[in-house]
């Protein structure tokens, strides 16, 4: 079975998802959207997947762009880009540039 993976290059965090439960993504999209503007990156983004339960149970996809809609994360609402099977960010980048590489052991529970 797949694990989330987060790759940073200094400048996009890439989280992908698969393998993780939705409320796994939601609170670990959180946590990597904070450290990620922390260090000063400017793109997140998340791949979420394509949905292909059928409407059968929530999926991580639903999950994120529900949380958008409601406005849970709504300082990126405008700033957001939703395609088939990730969503992009564009990070508040006024932070100073932290040269570290955000690891996964950086923003897992």
């Amino acid at each position: 079975m797949p694990h989330p993976t987060l790759h940073d290059d200094g400048h996009t965090v890439t989280l992908d998802l698969h393998g993780a439960t939705v409320e796994e993504a939601l609170r670990l999209v959180m946590r990597v959207v904070l450290e990620a503007e922390h260090r000063g990156r400017s793109t997140l983004k998340v791949i979420h997947g394509h949905s292909t339960s059928g409407g059968r149970r929530r999926t991580i996809k639903q999950a994120l762009h529900d949380e958008l809609d409601a406005g849970g994360l709504a300082h990126y609402g405008p700033r957001v880009f939703r395609a088939h099977g990730h969503l992009l960010l564009s990070l508040d980048a006024t932070a100073s540039v932290d040269s570290s590489r955000i690891r996964m052991t950086d923003v897992a529970p």
